[in-house]
């Protein structure tokens, strides 16, 4: 309820946020904007708090008093949950997060119309639990800090996990690069590597019309046998029609041989299109072939480093190689690493989506693939990630 309805406009609730909010005004700021933020810990409670076991047991919920237990630690595995809990102000008005997410949000110079949303009892619950984390911050900060990185769930962190250990937890994962590719394949995709990261590149093409890219779009289908039997017969057009995105600019209706169609469709071109997107998929899973202009003339690059296509990718490079076409494949190296098993997947916490996380771990460890903690082997996971130091509360 408190995240559906973030203005809080009952007097009361807003003078117990903003005691809350002066209350952490001694913490040193992170960010801009003022932000403050600290990790509260909640016990999950006694199994009474959960409920009555003879009411379980009288509607046949449970058989005995293990089934009990069993669907108490089920339902609370954890025997506590941390949250982060953040304040900042921002246009002279303060805004509480939970894990990243705006829960209460206070106007202060707009004129209250005491229509309560909140209970004040919630409101106050949080008071508490803020100041207790609050007075441990204040008596030992330095032991508070410790406490936090010694006992923050793991499903709270960063890490990074050497990819050949997770194919030692999951090997069907190492089997779909190991069964597809062959060792001329990998040695084809580091040449690859080599045209794309290489200081001395030549990877102009001096003519490009709207045939010759369907056709490079057509090498790598057939590479990945997206078309069985006779749809290998298909135009290079049609094979476009039906894998890539639909919004083509109207690509497909050019002269496929003219190089002056094509010119001047690409200078005219509308923004909203997504022509370069030859195997459609969502924001981070689709491959891309991209043309774009250069001063000798035009140059192509190979996009799709998403772990679920990323052998598809791989594919159509080695193909693309194969018939002597010069292109870039972007992340090159991170793509290798990545069918090698000798590069890093980013651990996120569950609060984060693990796509497009590159901004939160170093740049030096190359990390483009990234996952949450949930799987069943979590406790093999966690003992062979390396894991990121947490942030430290630092007192202003």
């Amino acid at each position: 309820m408190a995240q559906s309805e973030k203005v809080v406009t009952d007097k009361d609730c807003i003078d117990t946020l903003l005691l809350i909010f002066n209350e952490l005004s001694f913490i040193e700021t992170c960010g801009d904007d003022d932000l403050r933020s600290i990790w509260i810990e909640i016990p999950r409670g006694s199994i009474e708090d959960y409920g009555d076991y003879e009411e379980f047991l009288e509607e046949e919920m449970v058989r005995n008093y293990e089934d009990f237990v069993e669907l108490w630690e089920g339902d609370y595995h954890e025997a506590s949950k941390w949250y982060e809990f953040s304040v900042l102000t921002y246009n002279k008005e303060h805004y509480f997060f939970v894990d990243s997410v705006l829960t209460f949000h206070v106007k202060v110079n707009e004129d209250v119309t005491n229509q309560a949303y909140y209970s004040k009892d919630l409101i106050g619950w949080v008071y508490e639990v803020v100041l207790g984390t609050l007075k441990s911050i204040k008596t030992d900060v330095a032991h508070y800090n410790e406490y936090v990185n010694n006992q923050l769930s793991f499903n709270r962190r960063f890490g990074k996990l050497f990819r050949k250990d997770f194919w030692s937890v999951f090997p069907e994962e190492g089997l779909t690069f190991q069964s597809n590719l062959t060792s001329e394949d990998i040695s084809i995709l580091e040449s690859v590597v080599n045209q794309s990261i290489g200081p001395e590149r030549d990877l102009v093409l001096k003519k490009m019309t709207a045939g010759d890219f369907f056709g490079f779009c057509r090498i790598g289908y057939i590479a990945n046998g997206y078309f069985k039997g006779e749809g290998n017969n298909l135009s290079a057009v049609e094979m476009y029609k039906r894998k890539a995105d639909g919004r083509d600019d109207g690509m497909t209706k050019l002269d496929l041989d003219s190089e002056e169609d094509f010119k001047d469709w690409m200078r005219h071109k509308m923004c909203g299109g997504h022509p370069w997107e030859i195997c459609s998929g969502g924001n981070s899973t689709h491959i891309s072939l991209y043309v774009q202009s250069t001063e000798n003339g035009w140059k192509l690059v190979l996009a799709g480093s998403s772990c679920v296509r990323v052998l598809e990718t791989v594919k159509m490079a080695i193909a693309l190689y194969r018939n002597n076409l010069p292109f870039e494949l972007r992340d090159a190296e991170e793509i290798l690493r990545m069918i090698t098993g000798i590069d890093y997947i980013g651990i996120v916490p569950k609060t984060i989506l693990p796509r497009y996380c590159g901004s939160h771990f170093p740049p030096e460890d190359k990390i483009i693939d990234f996952m949450n903690l949930g799987f069943e082997e979590t406790k093999e996971i966690v003992e062979k990630t390396i894991w990121y130091p947490i942030r430290e509360i630092r007192i202003s």
